[in-house]
């Protein structure tokens, strides 16, 4: 998995060519339009508000693509908050440089107003003492995965093997730290049960509170806590390949020509977190997260454009993105009563369903 997607000529993310949008082979919540970006600069200008707007605050970016993401936040920026505005600075964390090159064509304009700053790895990313506002967006379900499958009383791993030519998989027993995994997350012991083990995801998180001394980090992706991802009707696991809008029947089929996706164990990245001071403030779905912080437009008197309020929709129908979708929002060093509007309830006669906030430490 890590070869066909981040192989540096043939990887499917790292060759640089068009993946996602209506001509690709998948729609992210970016390629549906800007008013992620809008709501996320939103939220960006209340933290630096109840930071008592510093003069100097970093925003950073992983899994940028193209950065049309970090374009809209921008955007977003410049024409509504000022102050925020002249105190950012953009770090994206970008290994490939096909990828580097179109995120500097998406973000030319804006880098004539902003400090832009890219990062092959984030070990060179240092904010220092300067506050940061961290996010990503669909980058954790594209860490590559083990597979672990219950066969006859046994746990053994799915490795991939070279038959006449072609990729198969092959069971073998599992190793002494993977079934370590499968007894963390108490994995149910039923034949045939494949779960999915994303060894990277810890070592990102924890990596992120070390490096970000004050800010806060928001991780959108679909998945959901370790309780319900590792359920019983989940027996099948997660893992799917994608092309052209549609799931493949074969993972191992054309590598570095499809995608390759699972489920983002939520639980993981919490308590990964809390071993570098990363405090839990809340899990939250598309549905309700954006409709928390739109609030004041979904209320306010002047209508919405149309193509604004179809965006909208994209992300937070539960057909679409508003119920597979998660906000996880992490924090360090922040102002006791500080709650991102993303989290508070909604106020107005809505059936959605309310976020759950972990309690503070």
């Amino acid at each position: 998995m890590q070869t066909a997607l981040y192989h540096p000529e043939h990887g499917y993310y790292s060759s640089g060519r068009g993946r996602t949008g209506t001509r690709g082979d998948f729609l992210t919540p970016v390629t549906t339009g800007p008013v992620l970006g809008q709501l996320l600069a939103s939220q960006a200008d209340e933290w630096h508000a109840a930071l008592g707007r510093p003069a100097s605050v970093c925003l950073g970016e992983q899994g940028a693509d193209r950065g049309w993401l970090a374009c809209d936040i921008l955007d977003s920026i410049s024409s509504q908050y000022p102050a925020l505005r002249s105190a950012l600075h953009l770090h994206i964390i970008e290994p490939s440089p096909r990828l580097v090159e179109q995120q500097e064509s998406t973000l030319a304009l804006h880098r004539k107003t902003f400090p832009i700053s890219w990062h092959r790895q984030s070990i060179t990313f240092s904010p220092g003492d300067v506050p940061c506002f961290f996010y990503s967006c669909e980058l954790v379900d594209s860490f590559p995965v083990r597979l672990a499958r219950h066969l006859q009383g046994e746990w053994h791993e799915l490795w991939v093997d070279v038959r006449e030519g072609k990729l198969h998989w092959s069971a073998q027993p599992a190793p002494a730290d993977l079934m370590d995994e499968v007894k963390r997350w108490d994995i149910p012991s039923v034949d045939g049960f494949t779960a999915e083990i994303r060894p990277d995801a810890g070592p990102w998180i924890r990596s992120l509170g070390q490096i970000i001394r004050r800010g806060i980090i928001l991780t959108l992706d679909y998945g959901m806590p370790a309780a319900e991802l590792y359920h019983l009707s989940r027996s099948a696991g997660t893992l799917v390949s994608l092309r052209s809008h549609q799931r493949t029947p074969d993972p191992l089929q054309d590598p570095g020509e499809q995608d390759l996706t699972s489920h983002v164990n939520y639980t993981d990245l919490i308590l990964e977190g809390k071993k570098e001071g990363l405090e839990t403030l809340g899990l939250a779905d598309f549905s309700s997260a954006w409709t928390r912080l739109a609030q004041p437009l979904l209320t306010g008197s002047d209508p919405l454009p149309q193509k604004w309020s179809r965006n909208f929709q994209h992300l937070t129908h539960p057909g679409f993105f508003g119920k597979t979708h998660q906000v996880l929002v992490q924090g360090k060093n922040l102002p006791r009563d500080f709650q991102p509007s993303l989290l508070k309830p909604v106020t107005f006669g809505s059936d959605l369903e309310d976020s759950v906030p972990l309690p503070r430490a």
